[in-house]
C-alpha cells in the first residue's frame, strides 16, 4: 500500500511537470514556431531522462544500458505516443490530426537517420566513425531548424518570456527528478501484486518510463489546435536526439560491437519507419491512431511469446 501511494503521488508530480512543459511550450511556440518550440526546446527537455541514464551508464562502462536507454523509447512513442495523441485530438477537436508549417523539416531528419541506423546494425558496431556521423546529423538538425524557424515565427512578441522559461524548467527539474522514481515504484508494484516479470520489463516499466512525454504530448493535443501537430513534432524532435546524439556518445567513449543489443537497434529502426510513414501525408486520422496503439501491444506480445 505504501508504494501505491508513492506512486499516486509521484504520478501527480509528472502530470504537473507534463503541464508546466505544455504551457511553456505553447508560449514559446509564438515566439520561436513549432519546429523551434516542440522539435528541438520541448523535445530536447523531454530525452533528458534517456540523456542522463545514457550518459551515466556509459561512465559505467554499461553499453547495452546506454544503448537501450538511448532508444527504447522509439517504439513507445511512435506507436502507442503518436496513437494516443492522435486519438485524443480527433475525440477533442473532432478532426483528424493535421500536421502544421514545416513538419516535413523533422520527417526528412528522421529518414536520414533511420538510413544510417540501417547501415550500422549491418556495420555491426559502435566506433568513432559512427559517432562522428549519428552527432553531425543531430547539429545539423539543430542548426537548420534555428535557421528554418526564422521562417516560421507566427508573432515575434510573445507575452511574458521569462514565465514561459520559468515552466519549462521547473517541469524539466521535476522530470529528471522523479521520472527513475516512478519506474522504480511502478516496478516495486508489479513485484507486490506478483506480476509476470516479463510483464514489467516489456510492458508497464516501458510505458511508464515515456509517460511524461506522452502526457505533455496529450495535453498539448488538448489545449489547442495547433497542439497535437507540436506535440508529434517534439516526440520526433526527442527520438531523433536519441537515435543520433546518444548513440553517437557511444563512439566516442568506446570501441563496442552491439550483438547483444541488435533486437533493440533493430526494432528502433522499425519504429523510425512507422513513424515516417504515418507522418508522409501529414496527418493522424482515429484510424490510423487505433491501428498504432494496437500495433504497439502487437509487438510486446510477439516479444513475450518468442
Amino acid at each position: 500500500m505504501a508504494e501505491l501511494i508513492k506512486f499516486i503521488g509521484v504520478l501527480t508530480i509528472l502530470i504537473i511537470a507534463a503541464e508546466l512543459l505544455a504551457m511553456g511550450t505553447e508560449n514559446m511556440e509564438r515566439k520561436f514556431g513549432q519546429g523551434i518550440a516542440g522539435g528541438v526546446i520541448l523535445g530536447f527537455l523531454t530525452a533528458l531522462p534517456e540523456t542522463v541514464i545514457t550518459v551515466y551508464a556509459l561512465l559505467n562502462r554499461e553499453y547495452e544500458v546506454a544503448i537501450g536507454s538511448a532508444i527504447g523509447g522509439n517504439v513507445i512513442l511512435f506507436t502507442l505516443g503518436i496513437g494516443l495523441v492522435g486519438l485524443i485530438y480527433s475525440f477533442s477537436w473532432n478532426r483528424s490530426l493535421t500536421m502544421n508549417y514545416d513538419y516535413n523539416v523533422e520527417n526528412n531528419f528522421l529518414i536520414l537517420n533511420t538510413i544510417i541506423l540501417a547501415i550500422i546494425v549491418f556495420y555491426g558496431r559502435f566506433n568513432i566513425l559512427t559517432a562522428t556521423v549519428l552527432s553531425s546529423i543531430y547539429i545539423f538538425y539543430i542548426f537548420y531548424r534555428i535557421k528554418k524557424g526564422k521562417d516560421e515565427k507566427e508573432n515575434d512578441k510573445i507575452t511574458n518570456l521569462s514565465k514561459s522559461v520559468i515552466e519549462l524548467v521547473i517541469g524539466a527539474i521535476l522530470i529528471l527528478a522523479f521520472s527513475d522514481l516512478f519506474v522504480k515504484c511502478i516496478v516495486a508494484i508489479s513485484k507486490e501484486f506478483n506480476l509476470p516479470v516479463a510483464w514489467t520489463s516489456l510492458l508497464i516499466t516501458p510505458i511508464a518510463a515515456e509517460l511524461e512525454e506522452k502526457i505533455s504530448g496529450i495535453r498539448l493535443a488538448m489545449r489547442n489546435l495547433n497542439g497535437g501537430s507540436l506535440a508529434i513534432v517534439s516526440f520526433v524532435g526527442s527520438k531523433i536526439e536519441n537515435s543520433t546524439l546518444l548513440l553517437g556518445l557511444i563512439g566516442f567513449f568506446t570501441s563496442y560491437s552491439f550483438y547483444n543489443s541488435l533486437p533493440e537497434l533493430i526494432s528502433a529502426v522499425i519504429a523510425n519507419v512507422i513513424g515516417i510513414g504515418i507522418l508522409l501525408d501529414g496527418k493522424v486520422t482515429k484510424y490510423e491512431s487505433v491501428i498504432l496503439i494496437a500495433l504497439y501491444f502487437i509487438i510486446i506480445y510477439l516479444d513475450l511469446i518468442l
